[in-house]
């Protein structure tokens, strides 16, 4: 067992390494973020080292840990790397702290980023999203109020040579196969999963000689190896195949697999009763699931369009890598609006000089 000072040590060192991987430098800017807990806990922190002004990290209560918890973490791990002083955990978005900062990033705590909040941010704010522009939710931030008042807001590239986090998701799926008991070595999968996503985990499963089929639903995303896609009527009756699904689906809100789903959660019992379910992304009902004793894993999956599993599902790095990219998406856009640039422009440059995800004539 890793000692837990050992532990954050290697996050220590490793944050650094990730910082001038990326040259973040947040000299002279304000940060509206999040204090946190687990890996989160160092998006604040990460700020500071990078040389921001000021952090305003906001804390709150959750399953997680007590908010007053939250502060003490994240100041104690502050004042070891002397930068306490540049830190402030806040328990409210109080308008002097959104007015002050350049730079409000769109995470945990900080969600939802309403019309009131845009209202009391200065005119060269911006908001980086620490993801895709597809993986955009309304319920998170209301991007009308952002473009009445020209707050530019970006994604971060998750494919990105940089990040290359849409890598990550085959060996998620891979750790979720094993620790539901797979052996995936010889097995044979029914894979449910459109766009860039499936496309991953296919290459993923191509590369490691694994055995699948796959079902997409329509879209404007190519499709990589159609010779592995199959239709519906080519998966229902051969259900009994397959060792586990796997459903994988971020951009469709269908009902996979319940009692009148795409899968019916009957048909699937009467064929393969011991096949496992394997749920990362996409909407299923559990109580159907269960009413069958049909076996899925996670047991406690999220429905679209939360995922069950996140970066960290892979330990800390990939997550790291992930902060701090969008936090580098935040710094350019930043500057961009404080040396004058307009929308467009700064969103031009900021798709040159960073690993930067735009929205579609979001700003025209």
């Amino acid at each position: 067992m890793i000692s837990s000072e050992v532990s954050r040590n290697r996050s220590r060192a490793l944050i650094q390494k990730l910082i001038q991987k990326y040259k973040l430098d947040l000299t002279g800017l304000a940060v509206f973020t999040e204090a946190a807990t687990g890996i989160y806990k160092y998006t604040s922190i990460i700020a500071a080292l990078a040389g921001a002004r000021h952090v305003y990290a906001f804390a709150a209560d959750s399953g997680y840990g007590k908010k007053e918890e939250v502060k003490d973490q994240t100041l104690l791990e502050a004042a070891i790397l002397n930068i306490d002083d540049r830190i402030t955990v806040i328990f409210n978005k109080e308008n002097n702290y959104l007015s002050q900062s350049d730079i409000i990033t769109n995470s945990g705590f900080v969600r939802p980023i309403t019309s009131e909040m845009i209202s009391n941010m200065k005119a060269t704010a911006v908001i980086p999203l620490m993801w895709l522009v597809s993986e955009f939710r309304p319920d998170e931030l209301d991007i009308k109020a952002c473009v009445q008042k020209g707050i530019l807001v970006m994604g971060t590239d998750e494919h990105h040579p940089l990040l290359r986090l849409f890598d990550t998701i085959g060996f998620k799926i891979c750790k979720l196969l094993f620790e539901a008991g797979l052996s995936v070595y010889n097995d044979n999968y029914l894979l449910i999963s459109s766009g860039d996503m499936g496309n991953s985990i296919a290459d993923f499963l191509i590369n490691n000689q694994i055995s699948f089929d796959r079902v997409v639903f329509d879209e404007l995303t190519p499709v990589n190896h159609m010779k592995y896609v199959r239709s519906k009527k080519e998966i229902v009756f051969s259900l009994n195949k397959y060792d586990a699904i796997i459903i994988a689906e971020l951009y469709h809100d269908i009902d996979i697999l319940s009692s009148t789903g795409f899968i019916s959660t009957k048909l699937l019992k009467e064929q393969n009763p011991l096949i496992q379910i394997i749920h990362t992304y996409g909407s299923v009902k559990v109580s159907d699931i269960n009413k069958v004793e049909l076996s899925i894993f996670p047991e406690k999956p999220r429905n679209f369009p939360y995922g069950t599993v996140c970066a960290d599902y892979l330990g800390e790095k990939p997550t790291l890598d992930l902060i701090i990219a969008g936090l580098k998406v935040g710094e350019v856009m930043a500057r961009c609006r404080l040396n004058g640039m307009n929308l467009n422009e700064a969103e031009k440059y900021t798709l040159d000089h960073s690993p930067a995800d735009a929205f579609k004539n979001l700003f025209v």
